[in-house]
């Protein structure tokens, strides 16, 4: 065309365009036609509003600019709506494709992930399913005399895992020592949760480690992928899901911070091998899940070190490898069996206060302990004195 513009852009900035060149001509129409005033010229403008700082004023401005305000020629009007239609064109059609770029791009950013956010929600939504809210309850005095009837009251609220498509639940000790109730809230595969009654399997105070079970059809369960922990190394990304302060299938992420760490659990007895993290861990995660970027169980939640009692970035996680050893004898025995010796025996020191040759003095054989079996002979004492036990060297 005679201004240059192609024609298929014609139709999209044609109005535009018109009603620009209408507005320009009108505006030189009048600067044409109506001089100025005196007390206008005069006048300070306005401050920029986002710039208070920057003020601009008729007043401040030099004088010889005020003598060179006159009404414009024919020419002059002619060379200005010329320019100013120009103008407008070339404006207009580099606004309208700088403005659709700059959107298009800045949605397409947007919704793009990288490669670690979406490793990270795949895993959570596989592996969501596989942990479950409990909720605690104990029998609470009611108030009202000569009543038979207990109220359940709930005492509080964990995580646990699905550790198999048989109904068992992994969780901790600590979450249901005190409880006389216990009920699992489930989320089937349609994302629907269901709750259950759960039964006590077993439990191992010393490792901090109970198993409940509930009666489902395990076509709702989906049990966790179970990993190992020998090959564990310090650095790498691990994921928590649990329920911090009832806050249902949370995640929080973060790494392995340190490796063999101890605690002491509900009963004294020091629990070992423990996985340091410094992802998010507060009340209510205790039994949760603790997995590695495969989306495989490396632990279970169980403590942080908090002065305040929420996260500060340390948590401590019951190593995978130790849960499977629990909770296999847990369901098998519906208790955890140890080797003992079965003696009380005295110490060395005492020994030595009494001259009595190295060794450990056997001082008790309780009956039927294996050293018992064995056919240890413990300390005795008769009216003759006392007759030492056997000497284990």
């Amino acid at each position: 065309t005679a201004t240059g513009i192609p024609m298929r852009v014609a139709p999209v900035c044609a109005g535009m365009l018109g009603m620009r060149l209408l507005l320009l001509l009108g505006a030189s129409q009048c600067l044409a036609f109506s001089p100025p005033s005196p007390a206008l010229s005069s006048r300070p403008s306005l401050p920029c509003p986002h710039k208070s700082r920057i003020r601009t004023s008729a007043s401040s401005l030099p004088s010889t600019l005020s003598m060179q305000l006159k009404p414009p020629s024919g020419d002059d009007l002619t060379r200005r709506g010329v320019f100013a239609l120009g103008a407008a064109l070339g404006v207009g059609v580099l606004g309208q494709k700088a403005g659709s770029m700059s959107f298009g791009s800045t949605a397409a950013s947007d919704r793009l992930l990288t490669p670690s956010e979406q490793n990270t929600i795949a895993l959570f939504k596989e592996t969501t399913q596989s942990v479950v809210f409990i909720s605690t309850f104990a029998e609470a005095n009611t108030g009202r005399y000569f009543s038979m009837d207990a109220e359940q009251m709930e005492t509080g609220t964990g995580s646990g895992i699905v550790w198999d498509d048989k109904g068992h639940i992994v969780t901790n000790y600590h979450l249901i020592r005190s409880a006389s109730s216990a009920q699992v809230s489930v989320m089937g595969k349609d994302g629907v949760s269901a709750v259950f009654t759960a039964k006590l399997t077993g439990v191992d105070p010393d490792k901090d480690i109970a198993v409940l079970s509930i009666n489902v059809p395990g076509t709702q369960l989906k049990p966790v992928r179970q990993g190992a922990t020998k090959d564990l190394e310090v650095g790498q990304l691990v994921l928590a899901i649990g329920n911090p302060f009832g806050l249902d299938h949370t995640l929080t992420t973060g790494v392995i911070s340190g490796l063999g760490r101890s605690m002491k659990a509900t009963t004294g007895r020091t629990i070992r091998n423990l996985i340091q993290t410094d992802a998010a861990i507060n009340p209510g995660n205790s039994g949760g899940a603790l997995l590695d970027s495969r989306g495989r169980l490396i632990g279970m939640n169980t403590a942080i070190y908090s002065p305040s009692g929420t996260s500060a970035g340390i948590g401590f996680a019951i190593p995978c490898d130790t849960i499977k050893a629990v909770v296999e004898r847990l369901i098998t025995f519906g208790q955890t069996v140890r080797p003992v010796l079965g003696i009380t025996y005295m110490e060395g020191q005492q020994a030595r206060m009494f001259g009595l040759p190295r060794g450990v003095l056997v001082l008790n054989v309780p009956p039927g302990s294996p050293a018992a079996e064995a056919g240890l002979q413990g300390t005795t004492r008769s009216r003759e004195g006392i007759e030492l036990g056997d000497i284990i060297v």
